[in-house]
């Protein structure tokens, strides 16, 4: 989660001084890290590909983990305005803040999701193999 914030932070700094594009694209750049980091907490490493990322993470953490529908749908659409951005380059400048509010809003559930994910795991107490298999 600190590359994440760490990025949200570069992010801030390039909307603040124009760079819309470039903005929207390090803005999706902290929200995948986020990504990322739910998943590998899944045990699932992340693909190369942030398409499959992007997937991955709506399929395992919000669909199976139950995750606020929110942060998929941001996920996506940061995924899908970071692709027409690097495209053609051309992005209104009001564009700038509503991605880093997406982002923010991505790292922000994520990061309680992982914080609330530990907690619960520390109640539980150490985790049990599997039984094992009835014949």
């Amino acid at each position: 989660m600190a590359r994440a914030r760490e990025e949200l932070f570069a992010a801030h700094l390039l909307g603040t001084t124009g760079f819309a594009a470039q903005t929207v694209g390090l803005a999706f750049r902290a929200a995948l890290a986020a990504a990322e980091a739910a998943l590998m907490l899944l045990d699932r490493p992340p693909a190369h590909e942030p398409a499959e990322v992007v997937a991955e993470f709506v399929r395992h953490v919000v669909r199976e983990r139950g995750l606020d529908p929110t942060a998929g749908s941001k996920l996506r659409s940061l995924y899908n305005r970071q692709i027409q951005a690097g495209a053609d380059g051309v992005v209104p400048q009001a564009e700038a803040p509503l991605a880093l509010a997406d982002a923010t809003t991505v790292i922000d559930v994520v990061e309680e999701w992982i914080k609330t994910s530990h907690r619960v795991a520390e109640e539980r107490g150490p985790t049990r193999g599997r039984p094992p298999r009835r014949r």
